[in-house]
């Protein structure tokens, strides 16, 4: 506070009453905005020693996730409206108009409850996050009396389809749903210890000096526009996924949060899982918001892996089904349709699916691509050097005892298959 008083004595040094008046106003509008962001900055402070989740004895603090955010979230809006009520009285010193300052108040207000809301859902959604089996996959015949040896089968895991579905009300977290197969050595083998790898990213932001939520990079400088502006977090829907940024949803220092599992051997084994995410009035982002999940399921070393691109939408925008194949999805009912190009002519669909396309790799040499990644395999198609990719499912397979990671790819040209990963470099 020295160095804000000092600033208004200087603001009192006008040649005019009118003068040293307005300067008066700028100097203490100076004062609040530094009051407010040492406010936020502290609150993130206290947000990250109190967002507990678990006991000292390492139990659970909470029986749900709602609980948890709920507390963590309920100190959030406590700092909001300390920081926002401040902002409000110091600024109506400056300022003969009530509505001014209640404004700036509500502002900065909201601008801490988002940020320090942010510091809880990371914590507690990697905790409370849970996955539930929705089919299960059919049982396996056992082998008839007499029947002739059937040949060695062979470890396998693929993951055979990944939806996220946002329905439901602005309220309703999206949920995704996936599919996958495992095959065991054993035939016989039941009750398998797995892993689900969640991954899952919001579109990066900040708060500026004036409270608004903008872009941010990976250093947390402001996204800008081609006029140097900062990018608002209410027009992320609207850029190209290439020029976003974004921060993991998961405890600080991790990429991901670890499910362990019990699995069965089969095809099509489907489960759901419960995307957490705070309610509206706790976290109020401007919809629709950009996020991102990944999704890796683990058995001893085979791994599979997908990515899907979806947003957090506006309740009149709902139901939509976003799916990790990219261009495809399916509608309220079922029935198979296209999430980026529906309602528009076939010519017409085909150069908005090209226009939406986002590698995510290029090739480093010109290579074909297969129909899966384990042997026997058969070559479906070509890439040219340089061409970019989309990655959207990874595999393991054993190559003279050793694992190599091999990846399935979707292109811009409509070529998609298998290759191994050592033939992409990531783009930046």
């Amino acid at each position: 506070m020295g160095t804000g008083l000092v600033e208004i004595a200087k603001a009192q040094s006008g040649r005019s009453p009118g003068h040293r008046e307005f300067n008066r106003h700028q100097g203490i509008k100076l004062v609040a905005k530094k009051i407010i962001h040492r406010g936020i900055a502290a609150s993130l402070i206290v947000a990250q020693v109190a967002a507990c989740t678990h006991m000292p004895s390492g139990e659970k603090a909470f029986k749900s996730f709602d609980e948890c955010v709920g507390a963590n979230l309920g100190l959030a809006a406590v700092g909001g409206i300390a920081i926002g009520a401040l902002a409000a009285a110091i600024t109506r010193q400056g300022t003969d108009h009530r509505g001014t300052s209640n404004a700036v108040g509500v502002a900065a207000g909201i601008a801490a409850t988002v940020m320090i809301g942010m510091v809880a859902w990371r914590k507690c959604a990697a905790v409370y996050s849970t996955s539930e089996v929705v089919a299960p996959p059919p049982p396996q015949p056992a082998p008839a009396i007499g029947a002739p040896a059937q040949p060695q089968r062979r470890r396998g895991l693929s993951l055979d389809r990944m939806d996220v579905k946002v329905e439901g009300n602005d309220e309703t977290p999206p949920v995704p749903e996936f599919s996958f197969t495992y095959g065991d050595d054993n035939p016989a083998a039941k009750d398998i210890k797995a892993k689900f790898r969640h991954k899952v990213e919001i579109v990066r932001f900040k708060a500026l000096d004036d409270d608004r939520l903008v872009l941010a990079d990976a250093n947390d400088k402001p996204v800008l526009d081609a006029s140097g502006k900062p990018i608002g977090l209410e027009q992320a829907i609207n850029m190209p996924r290439d020029r976003l940024h974004w921060v993991t949803i998961a405890e600080e220092g991790k990429e991901d949060y670890v499910e362990d599992v019990v699995i069965q051997q089969g095809t099509s084994a489907t489960y759901r899982h419960k995307l957490q995410i705070p309610p509206r009035k706790q976290l109020p982002l401007p919809l629709p918001v950009p996020m991102r999940y990944r999704l890796t399921v683990q058995v001893g070393e085979l791994k599979a892996t997908r990515n899907v691109d979806f947003a957090l939408l506006k309740g009149q925008d709902r139901p939509k089904r976003f799916s990790a194949a990219g261009g495809q999805g399916a509608s309220a009912n079922g029935q198979a349709a296209a999430v980026s190009t529906r309602n528009v002519p076939g010519d017409a669909a085909k150069a908005v699916a090209d226009k939406d396309f986002v590698g995510t790799h290029v090739t480093l040499r010109a290579t074909a691509v297969y129909n899966q990644a384990n042997a026997p395999r058969r070559a479906v198609g070509n890439l040219a050097v340089k061409a970019e990719v989309r990655v959207e499912e990874e595999a393991e397979v054993k190559v003279g005892g050793k694992p190599v990671k091999w990846v399935k790819v979707a292109s811009k040209s409509g070529v998609s298959g298998w290759l191994a990963a050592r033939a992409l470099k990531e783009l930046k």
